[in-house]
């Protein structure tokens, strides 16, 4: 999740400024209240760092009061100790006044001492690192409950604040332009996009010159005559196929990988099974009834639903059948080879025909997901107006603030 910050009386380095570029929660807060996490440092502080993160934190959300901490409460980083400790009074936490000891500080000197889920771990960490290498600096944040007796308890990290180095009359701009009631959600990477967009090229070639091989009776007698005009069209229909099944297999690879890899814990393979705990099955009930009409309104998902995550899993594995059956059927036009005799077994266990019959039904039952999911993307788009379907483009949604996703923290 991310949001633009800026401050509206940043302290000057020649014509530069220091701005919050970026937000990260990985944890429980909001990206509000993890600005206003990092903000609690003493109120007359001349650090450049702590006076960007105030000015955002008041710029951005007025509506959140800054905790400022006394002198005596807080210690700076220090060279054997690169990151600052605040203690905080009264710091609401699902709405609950707390007693915490902040911890402020870069990424691996703050993990150093912090714990985070196995979950969080991998996105939180590619998040940081992708930003790092575009030239922000990234500073994370912990918290620690401070208990009854005054000890403190283990620390969590809850996310990190991305900082530039921005001109000033860019970072003014930016503020006056800066909307409070909406905030845009970076969501889908643009690797994702790619792979979707590629997807859907290569299942309409593979569709239509498969239904072709398939039934060549579509075509105009005079096109399929051999003593016609075009000897050879069913020739390229099936180059076409080929070249694109295997474009495909290269697709799903990639897909693979990011599943390991991604950034965003949407995108990762521990989402391909959405279910659990109770909360997301009360999600997926939810979700059913108001697809069906019986709800109103339905819950609130930053990314796909469960019965979304169900049905992409659940095409996921059909796709994977495809290949496989396909790689059957081209095996067999070399059984010499032991690598394409060992591919092709399923069509000497189900039959030629018989496979054959598989690859086309999957083809239609591809189809009928992908004209679903045409509608209810255009319904999502047009009942929530969250710029769901541009977001395959873009890349983001715009949800309002204070939204209250099922999947995600708070927006806002």
């Amino acid at each position: 999740m991310s949001i633009t910050h800026q401050p509206e009386t940043p302290r000057r380095a020649a014509d530069r400024v220091v701005t919050v570029s970026e937000t990260y929660s990985c944890r429980r807060l909001t990206s509000g209240r993890l600005l206003a996490m990092a903000a609690c440092t003493p109120p007359d502080s001349d650090d450049p760092v702590d006076t960007a993160i105030a000015a955002s934190l008041a710029t951005n959300r007025p509506d959140i009061h800054r905790i400022t901490v006394e002198r005596d409460e807080f210690s700076p980083a220090r060279p054997d100790r690169r990151f600052s400790l605040a203690t905080v009074h009264g710091f609401k936490i699902d709405r609950k006044p707390q007693n915490i000891m902040v911890m402020r500080g870069p990424i691996d000197a703050v993990m150093a001492k912090a714990k985070i889920s196995s979950e969080e771990k991998a996105p939180f960490l590619r998040s940081a690192e992708f930003l790092e290498r575009t030239g922000l600096r990234c500073l994370a944040i912990a918290s620690a409950d401070i208990k009854p007796d005054g000890s403190v308890g283990d620390y969590h990290v809850e996310g990190f604040v991305a900082l530039a180095l921005e001109k000033a009359d860019k970072a003014r701009k930016e503020v006056a332009g800066n909307p409070n009631a909406w905030v845009r959600v970076n969501l889908w990477s643009a690797t994702l996009r790619v792979q979707h967009w590629l997807n859907l090229v290569m299942i309409v070639a593979l569709s239509i010159t498969g239904y072709v091989i398939m039934d060549p009776g579509i075509l105009p007698q005079p096109l399929i005559d051999p003593a016609g005009p075009t000897p050879y069209l069913m020739g390229w229909f099936r180059f076409i196929h080929f070249v694109a099944g295997f474009g495909w297999i290269v697709l799903a690879l990639t897909r693979v990988w990011l599943a390991f890899v991604a950034r965003d814990r949407q995108l990762r393979w521990r989402s391909l099974w959405p279910l659990k705990s109770k909360k997301d099955v009360k999600g997926l009930i939810g979700t059913i009834r108001y697809y069906l009409f019986i709800d109103k309104e339905g819950p609130v998902y930053l990314a796909h639903n469960p019965l979304q995550q169900l049905a992409y899993t659940a095409i996921y594995g059909l796709c994977i059948v495809q290949i496989f059956t396909g790689l059957a059927i081209y095996g067999l036009y070399d059984q010499y080879n032991v690598f394409w005799r060992i591919l092709s077994y399923p069509a000497h266990w189900f039959g030629i025909p018989g496979l054959r019959l598989i690859h086309a039904l999957i083809m239609f039952f591809i189809w009928v997901f992908i004209i679903i999911h045409i509608y209810l993307a255009v319904r999502a788009d047009s009942v929530e107006r969250h710029g769901g379907i541009s977001s395959m483009i873009n890349g983001g949604v715009w949800l309002r603030r204070g939204t209250q996703p099922l999947d995600a923290p708070k927006v806002g």
